[in-house]
């Protein structure tokens, strides 16, 4: 027969099939869009594989809703069944052929497993047969029917082999009950699937999550808020809830069960949270009802956790189910009566609640819908979420006013408050300071007159007049001095200004004054002075001797008997500070020790009979303990009423060595007229900042860093510098807006700041020019272009430096032991800027490769994303470093990319491939340099205690994430053999720290820790 024959007769073949067929056939002539298999489908009782056949005659089987609660005359069926639908495709339409390979089908939820057959083929299926029975109630899946279980005239039979727990009980469906039972296109059907996983169950979880984790934020930081505490809860139960009902939850790779006992956990203790989030809301008071649902809830709860969930299905649901009906009408009619005695929190609530209960009617416990839909009862739950989250915000804004108000109250009183104190505290500054200055002028005249009266011829009687006169002006002056100072330190105008001075002959000109006035008052003078303290420290001796004077000066004055000791010893010392403790005892009377807690407050003593007795103004041991503080220090008092006080104090002060040090050999210039001079060297890359570093403290400057311009204009305005050397191209803030800053304060005019970059353009000069820079110095740095440049533009002149900051190190290996150049690496040139430290150098060539391995990448990656400015700084970054380490190739191969960039021009791949070639070329060069540093001078051997306390001291370094602990690790290393216990667990904590991993350091160090214990 012809092919238009054919297609004449199609439209009579359908409609001859459509008019013998039963009504359990359906006849589908357009797929563009799913078509729905819901209707009458044929069934029967029993098990044979033959009935998935499409030539079955099935004449005989009874026919049934699908979906539907069961098969009528079935309800509780437990066993297998079959269900059979034939499906006539209209091949007529264009629309069918052209889809007939790619046709699905679409199955809801199904009790309690099932495979799907079409044309006798199977398709797949859900959940497991017996015997290998396993029951998954509510997945949808999608299905793809293959183009030969399709008949040539376009029938296809769908049949589907079912299999329903006994487990469940004979009051669950049996069979298709639930979702959509649809054909279509596969791309069709699987993006409808995905949309039904997501929407709205998904997305809802999601807003419950959120809802969730915000209140409960919101009730952590106010404890007092417990509805907001209930609110969270409940809204994360029902995220919970509402994703395990969601098709959703197939996505993630758990047993199923856990899934259905996740949901009756979820369901059965959200009435619980639900009441309190509403008593809560509403302000409604708990009441003898609230508590007994609130009971039978948490049994319902317990029993989900402990039950299987068979019994729990067969036993619980439906209870519940009827029980929670009951309990949202209990609570409508409740919160009702509220809103009849005038809570406008709880109207809304009511009629939500009421609807609640009927949707629990409608959607669960009657079989058919009544309302038409079967989401209601996730509708009335969104809206009462989202009433009751509008009702948290209205009572979140009102406590947020309400303490706004009394924010703005106490602030308004605390202002007031303030203001009255800071005139009081002004007036008393300012009377103090006028009047301490008001009378230093005739003190000072009448010290002096009365000093050159003393010079004079005089006779008994006026010599003790002019003494007298000289002691009690003397002790005013103090007074006055006193006053003075304490105004200050109030005002915080008074600072420390440390300058070396020696401990020893502190304490002898102390000893020396006071000795003779504690004979002269009858008292024995003591001083012990330890011999392990510094000869010389950096501190405030002027501020020392003030506050020594003041303890000494009343230890004399109220002990009347006895003695009165210094004390002055070494509690700590390392190699460059040490802390010194200072302490005044005496056999006085004692202080009790209710008068020791204001003993230090300013214008007291210890009771008014000591100013009776003794006089004084209260002032001395108040600013003793202010000039302490300010040394960062603390006055500390033990007393025992009738044997005497100690006051002491400890100072941790800097160790000096005024000896100078010998120029280094490798100084070809003299720069002794510039020694201790201050530098500020600005750099944000750290390893141009050690390299200039060192070269700057083999000359004996001192050396101060900063890493962007904002941080030096910030540091030249902090301290005094003799010379900026200024890189030029540096985040947050360049150079030149940097020199340009400071040479805005005309108190900076004349410092010098010399351009210190890689930018060698003329128009790079003339730009630093225009900003203010006085000189340039070219990057790769020469030493003798450095130290030239020095020489010129620091003023010569003798300065006070600490000569133990500069204190030479044993280089690890000369430089003749070292070749000349390696591929990609001139060593000699690399050596020279770093002052031929080949400890050093090796070191900066190891960070080098460590910290730009993947810099060509790094680069690629930013021109990616069209950030031109950043790859630019980091080529510029790796191109200055690489020319300062001597190597050649990579500081050219990025000095390419940079100019390539800031010109506007690509930057090609082989640019980009010459960069990783430099890189890996300078990387296997550092590689075989290591054997050197491996061959270093061996350190002096560390014995078992040493080795054990290095030990140590690695272990608390890395917990402190300090990384001086590779350092530390390497020493223990180089004094361990291979074999030791103990070497592999140390080498792979090294190789952590190497990675700045301190977390896996940690590890490898607690491996280790059983092999060094003390002995």
């Amino acid at each position: 027969m012809s092919k238009q024959c054919r297609a004449r007769l199609s439209p009579l073949l359908l409609l001859l099939c459509v008019l013998v067929s039963p009504a359990y056939a359906v006849v589908v002539d357009d797929v563009a869009q799913p078509v729905s298999l819901a209707g009458q489908w044929q069934f029967k009782l029993g098990d044979d594989p033959a009935w998935a056949m499409p030539e079955l005659d099935a004449s005989q089987w009874q026919a049934t809703a699908v979906p539907g609660h069961a098969p009528a005359g079935h309800a509780g069926y437990s066993g297998m069944l079959w269900f059979r639908l034939a499906v006539q495709l209209d091949t007529s339409k264009q629309n069918v052929r052209e889809n007939m390979g790619r046709l699905a089908v679409s199955l809801g939820g199904v009790i309690s497993a099932y495979e799907i057959y079409a044309g006798g083929i199977k398709l797949g299926g859900v959940g497991g047969l017996p015997p290998n029975a396993a029951a998954v109630y509510d997945k949808h899946a999608t299905f793809s029917i293959p183009a030969e279980a399709i008949d040539a005239d376009g029938r296809v039979v769908l049949a589907l082999r079912v299999w329903r727990d006994p487990a469940i009980g004979s009051s669950w469906e049996t069979g298709p009950h639930l979702g959509e039972y649809l054909l279509g296109t596969i791309g069709d059907l699987r993006q409808k699937q995905v949309s039904a996983a997501i929407l709205p169950e998904f997305l809802l979880a999601v807003l419950y999550l959120v809802l969730g984790v915000y209140h409960l934020l919101i009730a952590r930081r106010n404890p007092i808020l417990k509805e907001f505490l209930w609110f969270g809860l409940l809204s994360l139960v029902l995220a919970g809830y509402t994703f395990e009902t969601s098709q959703s939850k197939f996505f993630l790779d758990v047993p199923y069960l856990w899934h259905k006992k996740a949901e009756f956990v979820f369901l059965y203790i959200m009435p619980v949270v639900f009441a309190n989030t509403l008593l809560g809301a509403t302000r409604t008071p708990p009441n003898l009802m609230t508590h007994g649902f609130a009971v039978i809830f948490v049994l319902f709860f317990v029993t989900a956790v402990v039950l299987p969930l068979d019994l729990t299905l067969r036993y619980t649901l439906r209870p519940f189910q009827a029980i929670g009906a009951l309990w949202a009408f209990s609570m409508a009619v409740m919160l009702g009566w509220r809103a009849y005695r005038g809570s406008r929190s709880a109207m809304g609530v009511v009629v939500l609640m009421m609807l609640l209960g009927l949707a629990v009617v409608n959607d669960v416990i009657l079989e058919s819908a009544i309302l038409g839909t079967e989401s209601l009862l996730y509708i009335v739950a969104a809206l009462l979420i989202f009433l009751i989250a509008l009702m948290m915000a209205e009572r979140y804004t009102e406590i947020l006013k309400q303490l706004e108000f009394s924010v703005e109250q106490r602030t308004v009183e605390l202002v007031h408050a303030n203001t009255e104190l800071e005139g009081a505290l002004a007036t008393k500054g300012q009377f103090l300071a006028k009047m301490s200055h008001e009378l230093r002028t005739p003190m000072n005249a009448i010290l002096g007159l009365t000093r050159l009266g003393l010079a004079t011829d005089l006779n008994p009687q006026q010599r003790d007049y002019f003494s007298k006169v000289e002691s009690s002006a003397a002790g005013l002056q103090g007074i006055i001095d006193n006053v003075l100072d304490f105004s200050r330190l109030e005002d915080g105008e008074l600072a420390c200004a440390p300058i070396p001075f020696a401990p020893g002959q502190l304490v002898g000109d102390l000893s020396e004054r006071w000795g003779v006035r504690a004979e002269e008052a009858g008292l024995t003078f003591n001083v012990s002075f330890d011999e392990q303290i510094p000869e010389a420290v950096l501190g405030d001796a002027v501020r020392i001797n003030q506050v020594l004077d003041s303890l000494l000066s009343n230890a004399v004055e109220f002990t009347e008997q006895g003695s009165v000791q210094l004390d002055v010893t070494c509690a700590q010392a390392s190699g460059a500070a040490a802390s010194i403790r200072f302490s005044v005892a005496d056999t006085g009377p004692g202080i009790e020790p209710e008068q020791q807690v204001q003993l230090f407050d300013a214008f007291s003593q210890a009771d008014n009979s000591m100013t009776r007795e003794h006089g004084g103004t209260g002032l001395g041991l108040a600013l003793a303990q202010k000039l302490v503080q300010l040394m960062q220090g603390n006055i500390t008092l033990q007393s025992v009423p009738g044997a005497g006080s100690t006051f002491s104090f400890e100072l941790m002060l800097p160790i000096t060595d005024a000896l100078p040090a010998e120029v280094s050999d490798n100084q070809p210039l003299d720069l002794t007229p510039i020694r201790g001079a201050r530098i500020l060297l600005v750099d944000d890359a750290p390893l141009n900042l050690q390299v200039a570093g060192e070269l700057l403290r083999q000359a004996k400057l001192i050396v101060d860093t900063a890493e962007n311009g904002a941080e030096a204009v910030e540091k030249v305005n902090a301290a005094p510098y003799d010379l900026v050397l200024m890189d030029v191209q540096m985040p947050v803030m360049d150079g030149y807006t940097a020199t340009r800053a400071i040479r805005a304060n005309p108190q900076f005019t004349a410092l010098p700041v010399l351009a210190m970059t890689a930018n060698a353009m003329p128009q790079d000069r003339e730009q630093g020019e225009a900003a203010g820079m006085n000189a340039y110095i070219p990057k790769p740095v020469a030493p003798d272009d450095l130290y030239a440049a020095l020489l010129k533009w620091i003023a010569p002149g003798e300065r006070d430096f600490d000569e133990t900051e500069f204190a030479a190190t044993e280089p690890a290996a000369s430089v003749d032991e070292l070749p000349e150049s390696m591929p990609g690496l001139n060593l000699k040139e690399g050596l020279a800027r770093v002052g031929g430290n080949t400890t050093l150098y090796l070191s900066l060539l190891q960070d080098l490769c460590r910290d730009y391995a993947d810099a060509g990448e790094q680069i690629k990656a930013t021109l990616a994303t069209g950030d031109t400015d950043n790859a630019a700084a980091l080529a510029h970054k790796l191109r200055g470093i690489a020319f300062n380490l001597g190597a050649g190739e990579l500081g050219a191969a990025a000095q390419v990319i940079e100019q390539g960039i800031k010109s506007g021009s690509e930057v090609t791949e082989q640019d980009q491939a010459q960069l990783a070639e430099a890189i890996a070329l300078t990387r296997d060069s550092q590689r075989q340099l290591a054997d050197y540093s491996d061959n270093e001078s061996p350190a002096e051997a560390l014995d078992a205690q040493q080795r054990n306390a290095t030990f140590a001291n690695i272990v608390a370094a890395v917990a402190e994430n300090n990384p001086e602990a590779l350092d530390m690790a390497q020493s223990l290393l180089e004094n361990l053999d291979e074999a030791a216990p103990g070497y592999a667990e140390v080498a792979a904590a090294m190789a952590a720290l190497d990675m700045y991993d301190f977390e896996q350091a940690a590890e490898q160090l607690a491996a280790a820790e059983p092999h060094f214990s003390a002995s």
